[in-house]
């Protein structure tokens, strides 16, 4: 409530900061890129400039097609893509085979004795994940059913390519829909592990070490105004990801 009030002081606000703070709504903790995002969104606000085109984020995601792997620098389109076709061919939907050459260490998982026999409940199960990791929300949600496999359907609702725990956590969930029972050792969308909790703790003292400079008794001017505003932005969203129960510097009161 403090920022949002902190907010309606600073009026209007030009494109480029309102794209800032869209930078700042997007940030994920369990994203594996969550490290050089959190760079890019700090160096944005210095320059109070975005760093890149906001259009250009998740282009290269599976949900883009079969061939939006191929300007994925990650490999993790690519290595998404192959996971899609074998898991289409245990339901015999690539009729004319994959899209996309299978390499070796894809091919060496058992993901056909994974899921084992075919049967109506996992079949659901798995055109389901098929359409979480598309991205394909219609169908999703058609297919989304409630059912007493509810903790299984939960979990493919928390994956995606790019989680940092991918592709563990996929070949978790197939083992888990071929047992139908929910997988154990399960990292999700959401979710974060000891080492990134420490490095956003200690980014958010650094923020909070910002704000300082930035709080004074002087009049402060438009500009450090605004980056007070995107700073604390940044700091909530930290503090929600990882439930931190640090203040926020200037906001406490």
């Amino acid at each position: 409530m403090r920022i949002n009030q902190f907010e309606k002081r600073l009026g209007t606000l030009p494109n480029n900061i309102c794209q800032i703070r869209e930078l700042i709504t997007r940030f994920e903790v369990c994203h594996f890129k969550a490290r050089q995002h959190l760079y890019n969104i700090k160096s944005a606000i210095t320059h109070l400039q975005p760093q890149i085109n906001l259009d250009s984020i998740g282009m290269n995601h599976i949900r883009h097609g079969d061939d939006a792997w191929k300007n994925d620098e990650s490999q993790r389109s690519r290595m998404g893509q192959q996971y899609i076709e074998v898991i289409k061919s245990w339901l015999n939907d690539t009729p004319n085979g994959p899209s996309i050459i299978i390499d070796d260490e894809i091919a060496s998982k058992p993901i056909h004795e994974w899921l084992g026999t075919k049967e109506p409940a996992k079949e659901h199960l798995v055109r389901l994940l098929l359409a979480r990791l598309t991205w394909d929300w219609t169908t999703y949600e058609t297919l989304l059913s409630g059912s007493k496999e509810e903790n299984l359907e939960y979990q493919i609702c928390r994956l995606d390519i790019c989680h940092y725990a991918f592709p563990s956590n996929l070949d978790n969930v197939l083992q888990g829909i071929g047992n139908m029972q929910p997988a154990s050792g399960f990292e999700g969308c959401g979710s974060f592990n000891a080492e990134a909790r420490d490095f956003l703790m200690h980014e958010f003292g650094l923020l909070n070490e910002w704000l300082k400079t930035l709080i004074h008794d002087e009049q402060p001017d438009k500009t450090e105004l605004i980056k007070t505003w995107l700073i604390a932005c940044l700091c909530k969203t930290i503090k929600e990801q990882v439930k931190l129960s640090d203040l926020i510097c200037g906001f406490e009161k």
